[in-house]
């Protein structure tokens, strides 16, 4: 069925369509602030104008991103968790701030330009573009996507500044690495982000007292986490050996992640009879050294399968000959070399 509403003005008419979408069936937050936003503006030509920007800026992005966006967009301007509904904290603190063109032409276009090269790792530069893609490949990595709002922010302010860029991002990544070996909640993360945004604005980023940066006592305590057993810790032994790969090759490694798992040197398990138990009398001992850093190694889930609970010579051989072909994993590769 289709039902024709009618109005005797544009103003009226907008209003209609805001209540309709209200109680009907829901459209994205995106398509009633398009509505609202373009429809601010009286001229038909620029209206249309407007809105063509705007769908390019969603076709670049694609629909599920570009709804994605608003979320950072108010969090860059609220700097706080959200305690209502996308819709209307955007309505109540990004809106009053810019004319239609000015948001769309300053604020949604260049940071849809900024969202999508850090998701895609394609920022261009004559300098440091590898660099820069590489801590957004290892920050796309990260369980959580909240710091992007303040990596959205600096890219669009800095873009033709490549080494302020590298500098940042490289401490960006840190900090959210370091949270992610703490399981620091979402609560303070978002906290510690939107700190940050503030900082961004007024003062110096890398001051001592900088949100950006990791405190000692932090820094303290991501040594002991890393220095205990980190494999049951969710999310943190993946990202950790990944990144520990990455700097063993040089940043030159490559991975395919739907395909990379996590195998135990020493066993969770070993067989009664096996080597392992004898090298590891002690069930604590052997417990405690388990889960550790130092026994984790990076393997495909083929080899991972195949390894198994072998005793270490046979264990080597699995981990390093699949046909002529040697482990890809700088990390692993170390392995071979022991006794």
């Amino acid at each position: 069925m289709l039902v024709v509403v009618s109005s005797p003005d544009l103003d009226s008419a907008y209003r209609i369509f805001s209540i309709l979408n209200n109680r009907g069936l829901d459209l994205s937050h995106t398509d009633i602030l398009k509505a609202e936003i373009i429809g601010t503006i009286a001229n038909e030509a620029t209206s249309e104008q407007y809105s063509e920007k705007w769908e390019d800026a969603e076709n670049d992005l694609g629909v599920e991103d570009f709804k994605d966006l608003f979320a950072h967009i108010r969090m860059i301007y609220r700097r706080q968790k959200m305690r209502e509904t996308i819709l209307k904290e955007f309505r109540d603190f990004v809106l009053p701030k810019h004319d239609a063109a000015t948001l769309i032409d300053d604020v949604l276009i260049p940071f849809a330009q900024s969202y999508s090269e850090i998701k895609s790792e394609s920022f261009e530069s004559t300098t440091k573009a590898e660099e820069i893609n590489g801590l957004f490949r290892w920050l796309n990595q990260i369980d959580n996507f909240d710091w992007l709002p303040p990596a959205i922010r600096f890219l669009t302010d800095h873009r033709d500044n490549p080494a302020a860029l590298f500098k940042f991002f490289t401490h960006l990544e840190r900090l959210a690495a370091g949270m992610l070996i703490l399981r620091v909640d979402i609560t303070k993360r978002i906290e510690r982000y939107g700190k940050l945004l503030t900082w961004m604005e007024e003062k110096d980023p890398y001051a001592p007292e900088s949100p950006l940066l990791l405190t000692a006592d932090e820094r303290s305590q991501i040594l002991t986490t890393l220095d205990g057993p980190i494999y049951p810790v969710k999310s943190v032994p993946n990202y950790v050996l990944l990144r520990l790969d990455g700097l063993l090759s040089d940043g030159e490694a490559t991975y395919e992640h739907s395909i990379i798992s996590i195998e135990h040197v020493l066993p969770q398990t070993p067989e009664e009879d096996s080597e392992w138990v004898l090298n590891f009398p002690d069930d604590e001992e052997r417990e405690a050294w388990v889960h550790r850093l130092g026994n984790l190694v990076l393997l495909s889930r083929k080899k991972n399968s195949a390894a198994r609970n072998y005793d270490f010579e046979k264990k080597k051989t699995k981990y390093f000959t699949t046909g002529d072909k040697a482990s890809p994993f700088a990390l692993t590769s170390q392995v071979i070399h022991e006794e």
